[in-house]
């Protein structure tokens, strides 16, 4: 149970650090910039892996309420797609930021791990077809809470780009 309670209100920290409204929590200064296009880099690149992952879940899981894939493809292709989503995993964690990208790091990588713990979960209730039903819909709405949180990641950062942009666009009028 405590550890349940652990859980929740992880959970509850990351969606709150993660609301549509905010921005990343940096600001852009003259001594952080390229720090910050580095990070932003790394960023874009992990997001776009992720959206790769999560688009073939979606394509693979849409396969299972159509019945055009089977319980066994679809296994087969989370198993495939478990490697990659485990390579970014190591990818995300093993960057080497700068202390005040931490918190902005620690959501990405709680927010990786949760994509990937939904392709473990999806893999194994695929294995266990026979004894029970894929709950399609339970995938479905950890999926679409996923994809939202990374929306709100990468709507953070795009506020963030705008910010480097006109602060680079101040440093070449001067």
């Amino acid at each position: 149970m405590k550890k349940l309670l652990v859980l929740l209100i992880c959970f509850v920290s990351i969606l709150t650090g993660c609301s549509s409204n905010s921005k990343a929590n940096v600001k852009v200064t003259e001594e952080n910039v390229d720090y910050l296009v580095k990070y932003d880099e790394s960023l874009q690149g992990y997001i776009t892996e992720m959206t790769d992952i999560l688009l073939n879940y979606n394509n693979a899981l849409d396969g299972l309420y159509t019945n055009s894939t089977s319980n066994s493809q679809f296994a087969k292709i989370m198993t495939e797609s478990i490697g990659k989503s485990n390579e970014l995993v190591t990818k995300v964690e093993a960057l080497d930021i700068e202390p005040d990208l931490f918190e902005t790091h620690q959501t990405l990588i709680a927010l990786v791990n949760r994509s990937h713990q939904l392709l473990l979960t999806s893999v194994d209730a695929a294995n266990k077809a026979d004894e029970t039903t894929i709950d399609k819909d339970s995938l479905r709405q950890e999926y679409l809470a996923i994809k939202q949180e990374q929306a709100n990641i990468a709507n953070q950062w795009k506020i963030l780009r705008e910010e480097l942009a006109a602060q680079a666009n101040k440093e070449v009028q001067q």
